[in-house]
């Protein structure tokens, strides 16, 4: 049975914020399917923001956190087959966590884990990574590194939603980099913007377009990067009507794009 007291310790309130403010040292780590990672290498040193979440499978507040499933809707937006902005890493900081119990077997774990899980999780011993700088006070942490200069900027863990996630990051200023748009530099101006709504959805979706010029190319595309659905809309007050009904239920991501501009949203097809 783990010890009480560190228990008690770091599984304090995921409200409090607890990332150590400062550089985040170089690491590499191998997933649970084998595959490497570094931190520099790999992620800051392309231009994209790293989210490292430390947490452990016994952690109540941890599991609560993972149930919220933020990380993987953040993930699955502006991830390798989203954006392409971010890289999520679950790390799972106590050594003496077993595999199985990373899948949710025995004892010592709040449940499964991997279930639905599309980012790299991470599962060592002995540990590589400092706690004192990843998780100095409470699990879970959830580390969000900056690229240009590899400081943790902020600990999003108390953030329930890929909404609240995305407004966290955004409003950070990080090195100009806006989630869910690709082409910054066109936000950071205001001259494009892109809202979906109803979403969620059962499967219609009104798609109303501002700042395109001319002809638009509509896109729909799944989380492993196939596209699904496809359209052009007339540029500036477009509304583009989307059925999905179709499809699986799950998260997509709509690209809308011109000559000069890209945004890309999520939008979610319900049961």
């Amino acid at each position: 049975m783990k010890n009480l007291a560190l228990l008690v310790l770091l599984c304090l309130s995921s409200l409090m914020t607890s990332a150590q403010f400062g550089t985040a040292p170089d690491f590499t780590v191998t997933d649970i399917d084998g595959n490497e990672h570094q931190l520099y290498a790999d992620i800051l040193d392309q231009g994209l923001i790293a989210v490292v979440e430390i947490s452990a499978t016994w952690c109540s507040n941890c599991w609560n956190f993972h149930q919220s499933h933020a990380l993987q809707e953040l993930h699955e937006a502006y991830g390798p087959n989203g954006t392409n902005q971010l890289r999520v890493i679950f790390y799972e900081a106590d050594p003496t966590t077993t595999l199985a119990q990373v899948q949710g077997m025995g004892g010592g774990t709040q449940g499964d884990w991997t279930n639905g899980v599309t980012y790299p999780i991470v599962n060592e011993s002995p540990l590589s990574l400092a706690l004192n700088i990843w998780a100095p006070i409470s699990y879970p942490t959830v580390n969000v590194v900056r690229p240009s200069d590899r400081e943790i900027v902020l600990d999003t863990s108390s953030l329930f939603s890929v909404e609240a996630q995305v407004d966290a990051i955004n409003g950070a200023n990080i090195d100009g980099i806006v989630l869910g748009v690709a082409n910054t530099a066109e936000v950071a101006a205001g001259q494009a913007n892109v809202e979906v709504y109803p979403n969620p959805s059962l499967g219609e979706f009104a798609v109303e377009l501002n700042g395109f010029n001319g002809v638009a190319t509509v896109e729909v595309y799944n989380i492993v990067g196939r596209k699904v659905w496809t359209s052009t809309a007339q540029g500036e007050g477009a509304i583009q009507r989307i059925d999905l009904g179709a499809l699986e239920a799950g998260n997509y991501l709509i690209s809308v794009s011109d000559d000069v501009t890209k945004v890309t949203r999520r939008l979610t097809l319900l049961d």
